[in-house]
C-alpha cells in the first residue's frame, strides 16, 4: 500500500514507533521471576528498536529483533552499533503473522505495541507456542482505563481497533490462555507523548509540506494529527497496559 511509504518515513524519524519509555520497560524486565542468565529473547514488532537496545542492556542476553520494515531494523542496527550493542542483536525482516521459530524456543518474548496487530489472543497463543516451559511474555495492550467511556471514545475504537477491552478482560484472557499473570500497569501519558505524539507533531510540518501536492500523503499525516488530538481530549479513558506474564 502507498500508504505505508508515508507511515513509514515518518516513523523511521522517531524516537520509538508507538507509545512506550525506557523506564516501563526496565520495570516491566525488573518484574521477570528467575531470569535465566543470558536469555534468549525474541521482540516483536520491534519498530527502531528503542525498547530492543535497553532490552539488551539489561539482560546481556541475545535478542532476535523481528520486523517487517528492513529500514527500521536498519535504524535498529545503527543506533546498536554506536551503543556498542551489536553483539546483543540480530535482527530478522519477517512478519509476526510468519514466524517459522521451533517450538519451545525462547526464554522472554517481547512486544511492545505490536501484537495487536495478530489480535491480541491470537498473539498470546502464538507466543505461548513458541516459549519455552517456564517461560516469560511482556506484552503492552491497548486498553480501557476508566469505566464507561464516552460515545466518541467507543465509536472511534470501534472503527480504529474492536478488539480493545479494559484490563480485567485482558486479564481473564491471559488466564485462560495458560499464562499466570506476574505484574500489570498503566502506561503513563509521557509513554504517549515524549516519544511518540510530541516528536509526530514536529516532523509533520516538513512531512506536509514535502508533499503537499500529495493526497495519499496528507491524508495519511491528517491521520496522525488526528489521532494525537484524539488522544489529548480522551486521554483519560484509554492507555496502554503492560502485561507480564509466565508460562503455566
Amino acid at each position: 500500500m502507498e500508504e505505508m511509504t508515508y507511515i513509514y518515513e515518518l516513523c523511521e524519524r522517531l524516537p520509538r514507533c508507538g507509545p512506550g519509555d525506557n523506564e516501563s520497560t526496565r520495570r516491566a524486565y525488573e518484574s521477570i521471576l528467575e531470569v535465566p542468565k543470558q536469555p534468549f529473547i525474541l521482540d516483536i514488532g520491534c519498530g527502531t528498536g528503542m525498547q530492543t537496545l535497553e532490552l539488551a542492556r539489561i539482560s546481556e542476553g541475545k535478542i532476535i529483533a523481528l520486523d517487517n520494515c528492513q529500514g527500521f531494523l536498519d535504524i535498529l542496527m545503527n543506533r546498536a552499533v554506536e551503543d556498542r550493542l551489536q553483539d546483543f542483536v540480530t535482527p530478522k525482516n519477517m512478519s509476526m503473522r510468519e514466524m517459522d521459530f521451533n517450538e519451545e524456543t525462547f526464554d522472554i518474548i517481547w512486544s511492545e505495541g505490536a501484537l495487536y496487530s495478530m489480535g491480541f489472543q491470537n498473539g498470546l497463543k502464538r507466543c505461548r507456542q513458541l516459549l519455552k516451559d517456564g517461560g516469560y511474555l511482556a506484552v503492552t495492550e491497548l486498553v480501557y482505563i476508566a469505566p464507561d467511556p464516552p460515545i466518541p471514545v467507543v465509536q472511534y475504537f470501534e472503527s480504529e481497533y474492536p478488539d480493545i477491552k479494559d484490563v480485567k478482560s485482558n486479564v481473564e484472557l491471559i488466564q485462560n490462555e495458560g499464562f499466570h499473570l506476574l505484574s500489570n500497569f498503566t502506561l503513563p501519558e509521557s509513554s504517549w507523548l515524549d516519544n511518540y505524539y510530541l516528536p509526530i507533531e514536529k516532523k509533520l510540518p516538513y512531512l506536509i509540506k514535502k508533499y503537499q501536492n500529495n493526497q495519499v500523503a496528507l491524508g495519511v499525516f491528517e491521520g496522525f494529527q488526528n489521532e494525537v488530538n484524539f488522544y489529548k481530549k480522551y486521554s483519560e479513558f484509554y492507555g496502554y497496559e503492560f502485561f507480564v506474564m509466565k508460562k503455566e
